[in-house]
Order: structure tokens, then C-alpha cells, then sequence
């Protein structure tokens, strides 16, 4: 009896080759179990440098009055060392099939390893428990939205994820602020998504985040979101349209002068949106890539005095990465964030110093099929009114420029 138990259960575990980088045990008669992750810790070298100084001409999103006040000088964060893992993280996935139905259950749960600290939270990343069928796909849980899932397409070998590489930090922020709230391209949690079937290379998503407090007493907002997208794969071919809303973010008012806010306002409320368009094509052992976003943030029901209405601004990104025979492989990106317009309920509104460009340059060499030791570096120019940031351990002063190397090991299975 125990050999046959033994038997069974050596007789569930598959290893799948290197070149899939699988770990799988189970079957389809019992079900599947993949354990799977990606590490990719880095020394960094990071410097910020040249924040905008008191009687700089602003935008007046940023200081009502046009120009920057304070007391000279205003500094910003130095130079650092750092060791950092990045957004390494380990996962597990499986499924079941019910019989001859056609449909399988599905799940997955996955979280952050934090390499540099010895911390990390269970779950944290893209867990979900789903069905699959000839309709479809629905998951509910905490996953990256379509939004996030269709689009940004520049790779920078697998990396920008969490890095200061990211086109993310500035073709998916607002730019005139900290604050996380003005952000698109996340994580959405307590969501129901839904993606159709795969047609022809077709395929398109829904996904939908409600406000658990709404209704609450005392509560008169209702900070939902809506997430969707298509998407079309050919060949060397991939395009992508997604567009996603947020209601009662307040994301414009998160991040202007707080003599603009509208946060807690008796009866005001805030849309914000992106629409994004995405595009890759492979040729040969390269591979070009972009992204153009418009994000526009409205607000409604402001108190009197001059308050924030809107803002709106177009980003886009590129990139070029190439194999060039052998281990070596290079890596190039370019992202925009433009200047935009905007409105306030009284008087004129400047953007004036918002345009800010993110350069960065990558280079990779192979181990093997799921190992390679590379060098990243990245120039962060902000203009004189914003404050875009990929500084991992802390925020620049407005204006402030930043300049990042990394020397990492990436280890995927």
C-alpha cells in the first residue's frame, strides 16, 4: 500500500525543461500545481539634483500664484547606495478540470520576496481563484487590471516592473504630485474580471473594483473602478487599446496646491480617466514598442473660491531592445510626459514646466535560458513644475532631476 502511495505520488510530479522554466506537480486527473517566480535583486547608485528653486514661474497647479515660493534653497534628496529586490516575487498556480463539462477552475496566488529587507506580505500581488470555459475566463480577487495587463509594452528584458526603468512612473502619473492616488497602469484589489475567449488573435477584457465603504454612514463617495481593453496578436504583431475609469479618486486634487483641493468638499466628485494605445513589433531577434496614454482628471461640486476643474495630458513611451547573437542583448527607452491643459473655476490656468522626459539604456548577458547579469541606467528630467518620480526609497523636490545605475542578477523559473 505504501508503495503504491509512493508511486502515485512520484507519478504526479512533472518537471518541465529549463527552456519552459516549469515547475508543475499534479495532473489532469488531480489537478495541477505550478510553482514559479522571478528574483532580480540590483545595486544601485541613485542621485537626484537641481529642484526648482523659490521665484521660479510655476505651473499654477502647482503654486496658485505662478511662482514658487519658499526659502532658498530648496534641496532635494542626495546621492544613496542601495541593494534592492525590486518587484522579485515567488507564486503558485493550478487548476482543475470538472469532468467532461469543458470548464477547469483556476487559481492563483503570488507575492512580493522582499531579498533586500527579509520582508514580503502573503498574497500581495496577483491572486485570484477562477473559471475557465469555452465562454471565457472570471477571476475574483486582487489582479492587475486590464489596463495594466494589455498595455505598456516596452519589456526592457522583463524588467521594468518595480524598477526605476519603468515607463509607468511617467506615461501613467499626473506629474504635478506624490500622490499614488492620480495613478493608472495598478493593481486593483476586491475585482471581478472577465476576459472572452481568444478569436482569430482577438481577445478583450472587463474588469470592475466597487467601493466596499460606499454607503457607509457619513460616507458620500463611491471610489469605484472600471477597466477594459482589447487586444490583437499576429505573428511578430501586437496591438492594444484599454481604457479605464476612476470615480471619486480625486486624483487632481491629490496632487495640485491644497488651495485647489476639492477633498472634502460637500457634494464635489471626481472622474478620472486614461485611454491608452499599444503597439510591439518583432523583427528578426528585435523588437520595437510604444505607448501613447491620455489621462485626463475632472472634478464637480466645488465650494467658492478658485478651485481645480480639470487636467489632461497626453504621454507616450518607446522602446527598441535587440538580441545581437550569442549572451549580449541591448535595451533602449524614451518616455514623455507632456505639458497638458487645464482649468480652474476662476481665472486662467497654467501648466507651464509640467513636459518631462524619462531615458533609459539596458544591457543583458546570458548565463543560460533563465538566468543573465545586466546594467541598467536612467535620466529622469523633470521640468521646473514637476515632480515625476521612479526614486524608490524616497520623492524629489519639484523640478528635481534623477540619475540611476543598477548593476543586477535576474534569475526566472
Amino acid at each position: 500500500m505504501k508503495r503504491n502511495a509512493v508511486a502515485v505520488a512520484v507519478g504526479a510530479l512533472f518537471i518541465a525543461p529549463a527552456a519552459q522554466a516549469q515547475i508543475v506537480f499534479g495532473n489532469d486527473t488531480i489537478g495541477t500545481v505550478q510553482f514559479y517566480g522571478k528574483l532580480y535583486p540590483q545595486v544601485i547608485y541613485a542621485k537626484s539634483s537641481n529642484a526648482t528653486q523659490p521665484g521660479t514661474s510655476v505651473s499654477t497647479l502647482a503654486e496658485t500664484s505662478g511662482v514658487l515660493g519658499g526659502t532658498p534653497p530648496i534641496e532635494t534628496a542626495g546621492s544613496r547606495n542601495a541593494v534592492d529586490s525590486q518587484n522579485s516575487y515567488l507564486g503558485f498556480r493550478g487548476e482543475r478540470k470538472f469532468g467532461n463539462t469543458g470548464l477547469k477552475g483556476i487559481w492563483q496566488i503570488e507575492q512580493s520576496v522582499e531579498l533586500d529587507t527579509g520582508t514580503g506580505v502573503f498574497s500581495n500581488r496577483n491572486s485570484f481563484l477562477g473559471l475557465a470555459g469555452g465562454f471565457g475566463t472570471v477571476k475574483l480577487g486582487n489582479m492587475d487590471t486590464i489596463y495594466k495587463e494589455y498595455g505598456q509594452v516596452e519589456e526592457i528584458f522583463g524588467l521594468t516592473s518595480g524598477n526605476f526603468i519603468s515607463p509607468s512612473n511617467v506615461l501613467s502619473q499626473i506629474g504635478i504630485g506624490n500622490s499614488s492616488t492620480a495613478r493608472f497602469h495598478e493593481r486593483a484589489k476586491n475585482s471581478i474580471q472577465y476576459q472572452t475567449p481568444e478569436f482569430q488573435g482577438f481577445q478583450a477584457g472587463l474588469q470592475y473594483s466597487p467601493d466596499e465603504t460606499k454607503s457607509d454612514v457619513g460616507n458620500t463617495l463611491n471610489k469605484d473602478l472600471w477597466s477594459m481593453g482589447v487586444k490583437w496578436e499576429s505573428g511578430p504583431l501586437y496591438l492594444s487599446a484599454q481604457y479605464e475609469r476612476h470615480k471619486d479618486f480625486f486624483g487632481g486634487s491629490s496632487n495640485v496646491s491644497s488651495d485647489l483641493s476639492n477633498i472634502g468638499a460637500a457634494g464635489a466628485h471626481s472622474k478620472d480617466t486614461g485611454m491608452r494605445f499599444s503597439a510591439a513589433y518583432k523583427f528578426g531577434n528585435h523588437r520595437v514598442a510604444g505607448d501613447i496614454a491620455r489621462l485626463k482628471y475632472e472634478e464637480s461640486g466645488q465650494a467658492a473660491g478658485t478651485k481645480f476643474v480639470s487636467y489632461e495630458h497626453t504621454n507616450w513611451a518607446i522602446s527598441f531592445e535587440s538580441s545581437w547573437g550569442g549572451p549580449w542583448r541591448t535595451a533602449i527607452e524614451w518616455v514623455r510626459g507632456s505639458q497638458g491643459t487645464c482649468s480652474v473655476t476662476i481665472g486662467d490656468c497654467s501648466t507651464a514646466g509640467l513636459k518631462s522626459d524619462l531615458y533609459g539604456v539596458g544591457v543583458a548577458y546570458d548565463l543560460d535560458k533563465q538566468t543573465f547579469l545586466y546594467v541598467l541606467a536612467a535620466q529622469l528630467t523633470n521640468g521646473p513644475s514637476a515632480i515625476y518620480s521612479n526614486w524608490n526609497n524616497s520623492k524629489p523636490a519639484r523640478g528635481a532631476d534623477i540619475t540611476q545605475v543598477a548593476v543586477g542578477l535576474q534569475y526566472r523559473f
